[in-house]
């Protein structure tokens, strides 16, 4: 099981190093009566994750519901452990035990965890209680190797926090200028330990190092948190501003390592399914923020945002169409499905529904004129495709089967004026409000006619 986590770098396994984790491992054998309730609680999410990434590789061992039923006995230990170990008292391990916890609920499902969410946001107040937003070397007398997993476990939950966020429409419960932590360095857990006496310097970025992913996507968090600021903000940004922020975007992913850009799937058959995940990873947030940026200004006739938000609404769509193949029996991702999450299934479909917006805007305005044949060709075409992938998924995510009428709405032909403006959300099949989970179509109202696709979507 913990073999199985470990290989399993994608999560957030940055915070736990492996040579102080196998040492606590060994003590809890030693003398299991001692040990402390918070590092059980992790023991415990550690199994929950690893069933769930072990029913993924290899032949089947037990049935999808058998490893659900395992998965969750585990994830219930670990609750009760933090009970045991009194989760609400800042204290050694809690952040790390609570944040394990919280893992392994949003791993359970691919739409946006609102308890995952709830999690997080006691975890953030807890650790600022904790100073946590100070940087070690100036705050506190901490060892080389604490200071260092401290700025691990901060700038994970920096990022945790505003996707998670992100994806319930939410503001973050961090503001990142009240922070002044350093980004954790490009080290291996085997580049220093408990005994370090000197942090070694960060290794150069053109080495494979597991944790380098992470380190690149805390640097993109920056430019992502003010556009998440400007989607919940009320005031329009100038042009000027908007190109300013843009700019900001585009600069950022030109330092991204060569390692880490994204490429053909095809140009990728040597490469491991790790590195061909976390690639997808950065270069979401990437056409993310582009997408979030520009596409409150489409409807405004900036021609610079309509185009910025069609490029990157097609790039990111038709990345994760070429990924899914790859999820499938014989794909080269196919061993490594577990790491489809939620973050990168929310991306998918905010992706969708930005193109839904585009040909909604062509049709409802009348400008056929003005669109080349060949993008609304394309366009529709990558929009048939993500409705296969949405009806796949439906049976497994709610906010998959709400996007498929969406689709299937935009598909069935032009969208006219609105005939109704009560009405701001699709309901689901059961009546529940699945607008409140895609958090982030709080931001797509203004533009989209959501009445009229709740009309036809339900006839």
């Amino acid at each position: 099981m913990l073999a199985i986590f470990f290989r399993g770098e994608s999560f957030i396994v940055p915070f736990v190093h492996i040579g102080q984790f196998r040492r606590d491992y060994r003590a809890f054998w030693a003398d299991p009566t001692a040990v402390n309730p918070l590092w059980l609680s992790m023991l415990f999410s550690i199994c929950s994750v690893a069933t769930i990434i072990a029913s993924t590789i290899g032949p089947p061992q037990a049935s999808r519901e058998e490893t659900i039923d395992k998965a969750a006995k585990f994830h219930v230990a670990a609750g009760q452990s933090l009970v045991a170990g009194e989760y609400h008292r800042p204290q050694p391990l809690v952040l790390e035990a609570l944040a394990m916890y919280a893992q392994g609920k949003s791993m359970r499902s691919l739409d946006p965890s609102r308890e995952a969410g709830a999690i997080f946001s006691m975890i953030v107040r807890m650790a600022y209680e904790m100073g946590y937003h100070r940087d070690p070397d100036k705050l506190g007398n901490f060892t080389p190797f604490e200071g260092e997993m401290r700025r691990r476990l901060w700038a994970m939950m920096k990022q945790v926090d505003l996707m998670t966020s992100f994806q319930l429409g939410l503001p973050s419960n961090i503001r990142f200028e009240n922070c002044d932590t350093k980004a954790p360095r490009n080290l291996t857990d085997y580049d220093f330990d408990v005994d370090t006496k000197i942090l070694p310097e960060s290794r150069p970025e053109e080495e494979p190092v597991n944790l380098l992913w992470f380190i690149v996507k805390d640097r993109q968090m920056d430019s992502f948190m003010k556009v998440c600021q400007e989607a919940l903000s009320f005031h329009e940004k100038s042009e000027a501003e908007v190109l300013k922020l843009d700019a900001e975007i585009r600069h950022m992913q030109t330092t991204i390592p060569p390692m880490l850009r994204a490429r053909p799937i095809a140009d990728s058959s040597g490469d491991s399914p790790f590195l061909i995940m976390v690639r997808i990873y950065v270069e979401f947030i990437y056409l993310k923020s582009l997408c979030v940026l520009h596409r409150r200004y489409m409807g405004c006739g900036r021609v610079f945002s309509t185009q910025s938000c069609i490029e990157a609404g097609r790039r990111l769509v038709s990345q994760f169409v070429e990924i899914h193949q790859e999820f499938q029996p014989g794909g080269q991702l196919h061993q490594a499905r577990w790491m489809l999450t939620n973050f990168t299934m929310n991306d998918f479909l905010m992706g969708v529904m930005v193109l839904c917006q585009i040909v909604n805007i062509w049709r409802s305005k009348g400008r056929h004129s003005a669109v080349d044949p060949g993008t609304e060709g394309a366009t529709l075409t990558l929009l048939k495709q993500a409705l296969a992938i949405c009806v796949e998924k439906s049976p497994a995510s709610r906010d998959a089967r709400y996007v498929a009428r969406a689709i299937k709405v935009i598909l069935d032909g032009p969208v006219g004026p609105a005939r109704n403006e009560s009405s701001l959300f699709v309901l689901g099949e059961e009546g529940e409000d699945v607008g409140t989970s895609l958090g982030w179509l709080d931001n797509f109202h203004g533009e989209m006619d959501w009445h009229l696709l709740d009309s036809l979507a339900l006839d």
